[in-house]
């Protein structure tokens, strides 16, 4: 059996909620292989409990799955019992704490019409009353957002507790990767993210560039295919979000931009967007300190399908090689100029874990028409001030040098609204012996690719801040 890895935020809440010992109604919902079964199982461990894992089926299929998990867990003969009648014994069984998962619940839904309904009445007569801690989890984004959790479900505001399940951050996800060096992870991050199914895919001694190869140059294999499974599991018309997702791969940030690309007209490009938004896979930014709309541009957020319609795809006849062993070698070449956004993101993730909540980006350009930009910006408030982490960041295969603080000084000094600004340069290659001394000297925190996958070091991080 795979040992349980990370998840130690969403574990604490669950506990936290189940020790109320009053009814709790959650909805744990996330992208498919995010990791939502396993967590589950690990919470409900020792725990008085009932798990049914529905099925995609047609008919009964998943109610003789619910009077199986009846039987088993009352010692009961749950018969032919009905939906109502197996939900009121579940009901009687709950005057002491009882945890129930339905997990996948979509499955169960779309194969007994009168479920929603059943658990509405069930909840409002009975189980509100009792100490049962239910769980909804499902996969399909759409179907929980709005059948669970909408204005329209039947069971609209009776949820308690939701848990919108994330793929793991670059140090969590670093733990699926032991004895990789940090290079290695950050890599491996940038191809697949957060996702643990994915992740496993590279644990072990072998080569990650070859695991990649094989993954993403093969067309039957699960991680070329997993976005395009992933878009037509929660979206109709497949092929028009292909395309909007491979103009952004392919470098366009504007909705003007990736609308004359894809060919996709302005109004439907909007919507697609918002649409891929809403299931994570891509992000809408703005200038830090701006929310204005003006300046509004659009990225791919999710590392699998950046990897995918770039590498695999945008770059195929560059990189296939007559052998996957070539095909590995240019992957590893071509890592560094892809990695940038990764880098940044995984920068971006260091920040908020050091004690900056709020992150973002910022560009713009300097009244000479000079184009300027800062790769991440974190914010927090303390003791009356606001405090601005400013953040440049280089992984190429060069020291970085004086002039990555020159710009990022200079970028800075454009961002108004903070009392106290402080600054670092995140490296792969680490830095010149001139610009370790300037640092040194104007309190700037260099920090290497090694740094930011030592957990001690994030840990000293947490009480940084620079004196003004």
């Amino acid at each position: 059996m795979d040992r349980f890895i990370g998840r130690s935020r969403e574990l604490d809440a669950l506990n936290e909620w189940h020790s109320s010992d009053k009814f709790e109604f959650v909805v744990v919902y996330g992208r498919r292989r995010v990791g939502k079964t396993a967590l589950l199982e690990e919470f409900i461990k020792g725990k008085n409990h009932l798990f049914v894992s529905a099925r995609r089926v047609k008919g009964d299929a998943n109610l003789r799955l619910l009077r199986e998990a009846v039987n088993d867990g009352f010692d009961v003969d749950s018969g032919n019992m009905s939906l109502d009648a197996l939900l009121g014994e579940i009901g009687k069984q709950s005057g002491e704490r009882l945890v129930l998962v339905i997990d996948e619940f979509p499955y169960f839904a779309e194969s007994d019409e009168g479920l929603m309904s059943a658990l509405q009445v069930f909840i409002d007569r009975k189980a509100q009353f009792s100490k049962l801690f239910l769980v909804l989890c499902g996969s399909s984004m759409g179907f929980m957002k709005r059948q669970v959790l909408g204005a329209e479900s039947p069971l609209y505001g009776r949820r308690t507790r939701e848990m919108f399940l994330k793929p793991m951050d670059y140090l969590e996800a670093a733990c699926f990767l032991d004895g990789r060096t940090a290079f290695e992870k950050a890599c491996v991050y940038g191809a697949v993210g957060g996702v643990p199914t994915y992740l496993k895919k590279f644990s072990g001694k072998r080569d990650i560039f070859k695991t990649m190869a094989e993954e993403f140059f093969d067309d039957g294999l699960t991680l070329f295919s997993e976005p395009e499974s992933l878009i037509m599991q929660e979206l109709k018309d497949p092929r028009s979000y292909n395309a909007v997702i491979e103009a952004m791969a392919s470098g366009k940030a504007r909705l003007s931009e990736i609308s004359d690309s894809s060919g996709i007209p302005r109004p439907d490009a909007s919507r697609h967007l918002a649409d891929l938004v809403d299931l994570g896979h891509v992000e809408k930014i703005e200038p830090f300190n701006e929310e204005n709309g003006r300046r509004t541009l659009y990225f791919l957020s999710d590392n699998l399908f950046r990897f995918r319609y770039y590498i695999a795809i945008n770059m195929r006849k560059r990189i296939a090689g007559s052998t996957p062993d070539r095909t590995a070698k240019n992957i590893e070449k071509e890592m560094p100029e892809y990695m940038g956004k990764a880098f940044e993101d995984i920068c971006d993730q260091f920040v908020r874990r050091i004690g900056y909540p709020i992150t973002g980006r910022w560009w713009g350009s300097a009244s000479v028409g000079k184009a300027m930009e800062i790769d991440v910006i974190g914010a927090v408030a303390e003791g009356g001030r606001r405090i601005g982490l400013f953040g440049e960041c280089k992984f190429t295969n060069r020291e970085a040098d004086m002039t990555a603080l020159d710009s990022l000084l200079m970028s800075a000094d454009c961002v108004k609204g903070f009392d106290v600004k402080d600054y670092a340069v995140f490296s792969k290659s680490g830095f010149t012996e001139a610009l370790e001394l300037r640092a040194e000297a104007e309190n700037v925190a260099l920090i290497t690719l090694d740094d930011l996958y030592d957990p001690n070091f994030v840990a000293q991080m947490r009480s940084w801040r620079i004196e003004p």
